[in-house]
């Protein structure tokens, strides 16, 4: 057998390879940490509290359910003074709204074990809560 025909084989044969793991990895991909984080966070449970519906009220989300659908484009700022993904017996994180989001906020929540609490909203209007 010729280099060539060697050469042709294995061509085809890796041609064949290439084909199958496209169809056997079809659409999969690899997602970043603060990605995998965000999709944790948005399936769980949500834990807000009366103060924070006001805050969340004052930032434009009329309900819980367009914060929620919202949430999921967020990106995690794992470098932010109050995140703290090693605390006991959860850790705290920091969420940042992207620039899809009609509304600019900054979350801060505390990943418990199937809850996510909301312990502060910060946004650019000013909003009384109690």
């Amino acid at each position: 057998m010729t280099f060539k025909q060697r050469l042709k084989f294995y061509f085809i044969g890796f041609g064949m390879g290439v084909l199958v793991l496209m169809m056997v990895l079809n659409k999969r991909g690899c997602k970043g940490i603060s990605a995998q984080k965000i999709e944790e966070l948005s399936y769980q449970k949500w834990d807000i509290s009366d103060a924070m519906r006001c805050k969340l009220k004052c930032a434009g989300f009329a309900a819980d359910s367009l914060f929620l659908k919202d949430v999921k484009t967020c990106k995690v700022n794992y470098s932010a003074d109050a995140t703290n993904a090693s605390l006991k017996p959860y850790g705290n994180y920091v969420l940042e709204s992207s620039a899809k989001s009609v509304v600019s906020y900054t979350l801060l929540v505390a990943d418990c074990d199937s809850i996510t609490k909301l312990l502060d909203v910060v946004t650019k209007n000013k909003c009384v809560c109690n």
